[in-house]
This record gives structure tokens, C-alpha cells and sequence, in this order.
């Protein structure tokens, strides 16, 4: 096993968050941890017996062993074995074991050394024999396995089982798959298509997920998702426009018409539009919007101020007056 993996494991392991409930299991692969006369192979063979009577378990113990110490004689063999079982990769969607965020970080270094990382989390989350609804899929893994996958980097090959997720009954797996499958596939054809769809969520994330694109049939799609009659997919077809570089689409002028809307979720919808253009140009809006009457478009508009003026301190390039770059200070909202 390469080094950098060891490493990757290890530090999987002391993160986890467990609690042992086998002590006899973990007694037995303590006795073999510590037995530096045993070679690799006969380790591996005892420690693979107590992983199949026990997969949990065993990961547990192995959790909180590694806390304890790294440097036990057995401990390069338990790595090994654990490295080329499933149960190592169902902690990874295991709410229990890890926070989100720090499930996602490990899953991006963990890539590096499984390219078909993505295709074995969706495996795991979303069985190819099991239905959509059915109970014995643990609802928040699924979920989970989804949210870590969207976060690695677009693959092509993920596209076939992508394709069975949108035709989920479920409104969050068909919106999360049409994200995925659009940046992965990088056709915009497929997303002009989407646009069809009923499902709010599924249009605007079918768009959101073409936004790296470099083709140059992407600039109409977005033209078509900036009048849609709903927000998010404007919104994002705006964004789409101005990241792609597209003159024809005046994203200012249509973002200005959002701020003024009467609808507090729409204002709210242009001012994180701004932040994520970050352009200085967006200041003397976002300075109205963060004295809004309602709070979701003042937070929106305070995270915009945020972003513009972060923006403008890594761009040495940038010649905008400090004046125009300050957040105003505000009362913190009400959670």
C-alpha cells in the first residue's frame, strides 16, 4: 500500500467519531495489532475473519485503536485489509461517523488514489436493484453519498447510473442528478432539454451544472434559462451568461430589474447573484439591498459586500475607490 494512502486512512480513522460496543472484538484485534512475530499474510487472515463476522465492528475498533496509537506492528496490515473492503466506504456516507464537510474533504483526497470513487458511492447510497422507496435504503446515507459525490470532479462515467437517479420520484435526487449529470456530461443540447422539465429544481440545477462549459451552444441555453418563469433558473441562466462571457445578455440591467421586484425571495435570488459575479459594478445596488425590509435579502446582500470586497483584494489589477468597497456595518439577523 503507497504511503499516501496509509496516511489518507489513518487520518480517516482518527477523525471518525465511534463508539465501541463489541469489547471482545476489539480485545482479539488488539492481541493481533500487537503481534509483531505473525507475518502479513497470517495477520490479514485473522484480522479478515474478524471482519466478516463483525464489518461494523471491526471498523469501530480499528477507529479508535488508530486514536490511540498509529505505530502498533499490525496496524499497515489492518489498513490494507480495510482498504479493499465495502465497509470503509459506507463510513464515508455514514452521518454518524463524520461531519459532512469533513466527509467531502476526505472523499476529494481519497479520489486521487480511486478513481471510481463516485460510481461505488452511488453504488452504495443508490443500489441498482433496489427501488426508489424503499425502506431499506438508509435514507440520510443516500443523501449523503449524493451531496460528497457532487462535490468530487465531473466524470463521464458516472453518467449511467446519473441517468437511472432522474428517474427518481424523489424532487431532491432527480434536482442533485440533473447538477451532476449536466457538468458531467458538457452538453448543452441535454440541457436545453431539461428545461422542459416541471421541476424547478431539475431546471436550475440542469443549468447551474453547465456553467464551467466551454462551448459556445451553452451561451443560447443560458439566454432561454434567463427567461424562465421562475427565479432560480433565471438566475442562474444569468449566471451562466456572465461567466461564459456573453455581451449580447445585459446580466446588469436584468439583475437591477430582480432588486426592485416586490417579492423578498427574488431580491434576495439577484443579490446572491451579484456575489457571485463579484463585480464592484453590483456595490451601490447591494448598499440598498442590505437595508431591505426583509432579513433573507439583507444577509444575501451582506454576503455579496463580502465576496466583492475579498474579490477585489486578490485582483491587483482592479482600480475600484476603497469607498465603494466597505460593508456597512449591520445588526446580526435572527437565525
Amino acid at each position: 500500500m503507497e504511503i499516501q494512502v496509509q496516511e489518507l486512512l489513518s487520518d480517516f480513522l482518527r477523525a471518525a467519531s465511534v463508539t465501541v460496543d463489541d469489547t471482545g472484538l476489539e480485545i482479539r484485534l488488539e492481541r493481533l495489532l500487537d503481534d509483531a512475530a505473525s507475518s502479513s499474510a497470517v495477520l490479514k487472515r485473522d484480522m479478515r475473519h474478524l471482519l466478516e463476522k463483525n464489518p461494523a465492528g471491526f471498523l469501530k475498533s480499528a477507529c479508535r485503536m488508530l486514536k490511540v496509537s498509529s505505530q502498533r506492528p499490525g496496524v499497515v496490515s489492518m489498513l490494507d485489509l480495510l482498504w479493499s473492503t465495502p465497509v470503509l466506504l459506507s463510513s464515508l456516507i455514514d452521518p454518524s461517523m463524520l461531519p459532512l464537510s469533513s466527509a467531502i474533504a476526505f472523499a476529494r483526497r481519497w479520489v486521487a488514489f480511486d478513481p471510481m470513487l463516485d460510481i461505488k458511492l452511488l453504488a452504495i447510497g443508490y443500489p441498482s436493484g433496489a427501488t426508489f422507496g424503499d425502506v431499506a435504503i438508509d435514507a440520510a446515507g443516500s443523501k449523503r453519498a449524493l451531496e460528497i459525490v457532487s462535490e468530487l470532479p465531473p466524470n463521464r462515467h458516472i453518467l449511467q447510473p446519473l441517468a437511472r437517479l432522474l428517474r427518481s420520484t424523489d424532487a431532491y435526487v432527480r434536482s442533485k442528478a440533473a447538477l451532476m449529470y449536466a457538468r458531467g456530461s458538457d452538453n448543452p443540447e441535454w440541457v436545453r432539454k431539461m428545461l422542459a422539465d416541471t421541476d424547478v429544481g431539475v431546471r436550475a440545477n440542469a443549468v447551474e451544472g453547465l456553467w464551467g462549459t466551454k462551448a459556445a451552444s451553452a451561451r443560447s441555453v443560458f439566454k432561454e434559462a434567463a427567461l424562465d418563469r421562475d427565479h432560480r433558473v433565471r438566475v442562474n441562466g444569468l449566471l451562466g451568461s456572465s461567466f461564459s462571457g456573453d455581451r449580447e445578455v445585459d446580466v446588469q440591467a436584468a439583475l437591477l430589474g430582480m432588486a426592485g421586484m416586490s417579492n423578498p425571495t427574488v431580491r434576495a435570488a439577484a443579490a446572491f447573484a451579484m456575489g457571485k459575479i463579484m463585480d464592484a459594478v453590483y456595490v451601490p445596488i447591494l448598499d440598498g439591498l442590505i437595508k431591505d425590509a426583509e432579513g433573507q435579502v439583507r444577509r444575501q446582500a451582506l454576503q455579496a459586500l463580502i465576496s466583492i470586497r475579498r474579490n477585489n483584494r486578490r485582483d491587483d489589477t482592479r482600480s475600484q475607490p476603497a469607498e465603494l468597497l466597505t460593508v456597512p456595518e449591520v445588526a446580526a439577523e435572527p437565525v
